[in-house]
């Protein structure tokens, strides 16, 4: 509060005792709805600001977790299965040997091969 007497040495007048941080006039402390509401918006504003930035950060150490699994893997099965496009020509080649083979064999001796496997697999 403010003292009993004021700069003249006269008591005050009743509407001047004012509690020290109150505001002068009872409408000056409250806020419009105007301004509640923009001040409300530029919290959630600088919230939404801090959340797309967490999101971002997360979204990096996903890409860089992601990649390094991929470069683990990669260097994982280059280590179990040795140059994969050595195994493909290897795989290629024989497939041709194999085609090269049946084809000199006569049509009648595959046939007769084939319905030899036939027979002993129909059930009885």
């Amino acid at each position: 509060m403010q003292s009993s007497i004021n700069r003249h040495g006269l008591p005050p007048d009743p509407d001047e005792l004012i509690a020290e941080g109150d505001p002068p006039f009872a409408d000056a402390a409250e806020q419009t709805a105007r301004e509640k509401a923009d001040e409300s918006l530029n919290a959630l504003q600088h919230e939404v600001r801090l959340l797309n930035a967490r999101i971002g950060v997360l979204r990096e150490d996903a890409e860089a977790a992601l990649k390094a699994k991929a470069a683990s893997v990669d260097a994982s099965a280059h280590v179990q299965l040795g140059e994969p496009w050595l195994k493909l020509a290897a795989a290629i080649g024989a497939t041709f040997i194999a085609a090269r083979l049946v084809r000199r064999l006569p049509l009648g001796v595959l046939l007769a091969g084939f319905a030899g496997h036939l027979s002993e697999a129909r059930p009885r």
